[in-house]
């Protein structure tokens, strides 16, 4: 526990928390919410999300509603269904809730121009991209430790106590039962492995020849069964892994939604992910998550929990680039990863035992 409990809190009856980002971002935020509904047992909590990432937080006990905010359709994992609103009709819906506090876990500097619309008393948030003014609150922006800490941040900006930081996903067994007529394999017994190889960025993506032998190595050791997950645009590129490897694999790609996703992994024993989503969404359903990270900062994005790995090639001193590339493309850091490495951290999960490579 961090924070100082005996610290006054401050009055809120209703209170609006603003994620709307990727699904990553969404559902690290778990730990902020559980500890923001311990210090306000009693009071409205809703939450702005992402038209499709805030999915990642239904069943969520911790809140009261989740609104989805959609100005734009810039990104394909995170479309809305509708036609997208204006950012001041947002900002009047919100301002017509009276909320009394709004959490800012955005860095934009619109983002706290929306707080500020909205009416809300207290603005908590990161003091970037000249926002102080614009919070009652500002909280320093750490970009040195991990994103489920640096949202914590904010919250220890409102002195509210932090009593655990766990993540926590929620499926239904409604959903659980829908999975299983999707993909009936999963009532066979043996090993199942999880293969998101998928990335919105291409930087973060393993070569398909090197996942393929990966695979390959799996197999031979434990039998397993891949299963893959990500867009309908996708779906191509699982077949192209099968035929490298030559496994068939149960390619769900394009098939799920994000609920099926989850409770697809909370059937998984491991899975081996780039840096992306679906790895955290793994952390959260509280399966073994072994992740591999190219120019892209693992003490900030890794896996969040104990029984999680990342396999980085540790032999460049360029990485984490964070995309200012020093290799004209050639991207070592992942186009020279060992696929054995990558097996090995797989069976050490499968083991639940650390691995040390």
């Amino acid at each position: 526990m961090d924070g100082d409990s005996s610290t006054k809190l401050l009055p809120a009856k209703r209170i609006l928390v603003m994620r709307y980002r990727f699904i990553g971002d969404t559902i690290l935020a778990v730990p902020f919410l559980r500890n923001l509904r311990k210090a306000y047992p009693e009071a409205v909590i809703d939450v702005l999300v992402g038209p499709q990432s805030g999915k990642v937080l239904e069943g969520c006990p911790y809140i009261n509603e989740l609104i989805p905010f959609d100005t734009t359709k810039f990104h394909k994992y995170d479309r809305g269904d509708s036609k997208p609103k204006s950012f001041f009709s947002y900002a009047w819906e919100l301002r017509k809730r009276k909320y009394d506090m709004a959490f800012v876990l955005k860095r934009s500097l619109s983002s706290a121009i929306l707080a500020v619309l909205a009416g809300a008393k207290y603005r908590i948030g990161y003091a970037t991209q000249g926002r102080s003014m614009l919070l009652t609150h500002p909280v320093q922006f750490r970009n040195n430790v991990h994103e489920v800490e640096s949202v914590l941040d904010v919250l220890r900006g409102a002195n509210i106590p932090i009593m655990d930081k766990q993540l926590e996903a929620w499926t239904s067994a409604e959903e659980q039962s829908q999975l299983l007529k999707i993909a009936p394999a999963l009532k066979d017994k043996g090993t199942k492995i999880l293969i998101h190889a998928a990335a919105a960025h291409p930087d973060k993506m393993y070569p398909l020849d090197l996942w393929a032998r990966t695979m390959k190595t799996l197999k031979e050791r434990h039998n397993a069964t891949f299963y893959f997950t990500g867009s309908d645009s996708d779906f191509e590129l699982y077949e192209q892994l099968e035929l490298l490897a030559g496994i068939k694999g149960v390619n769900l790609a394009g098939k799920l939604g994000l609920r099926h996703s989850i409770a697809l992994l909370k059937n998984m024993d491991v899975a081996a992910c780039v840096d992306s989503g679906p790895a955290h969404l793994g952390a959260a359903a509280d399966i073994p998550v072994v992740a591999l990270f190219g120019p892209t900062d693992p003490v900030r994005w890794g896996p969040w929990g104990e029984k999680h790995s990342v396999v980085v090639n540790d032999k460049l001193t360029c990485r984490p680039c964070g995309y200012k590339k020093t290799c004209d493309d050639r991207r070592e850091c992942l186009t020279e990863l060992d696929p054995i490495q990558v097996a090995d951290h797989c069976t050490a999960a499968l083991s639940h035992i650390p691995c040390s490579i």
